[in-house]
């Protein structure tokens, strides 16, 4: 009965599946993006101290407004 549930050998006697060839590719890459110059790129340099210059003089004009308001100033 056990007999009947084996796999029948291969020609040259091994119990080993066939080989695997790597996929082919269906299409090429898409061209690479144009070198684009330094200067051509917006300059990041000071926005973060803006926006942090910006929020902490914010948040000292609301404080300023509640220390008017409770009578502090």
């Amino acid at each position: 009965m056990i007999d009947d549930m084996l796999p029948e050998p291969e020609p040259a006697g091994a119990l080993v599946p066939p080989p695997r060839n790597p996929p082919t590719a269906l299409a090429t890459a898409d061209a690479p993006l144009p070198y684009r110059e330094p200067r051509d790129i917006a300059p990041r340099e000071g926005i973060l101290r803006q926006v942090v210059q910006t929020t902490l003089n914010a948040l000292d004009d609301v404080g300023d407004s509640i220390a008017h308001a409770i009578g502090l100033r």
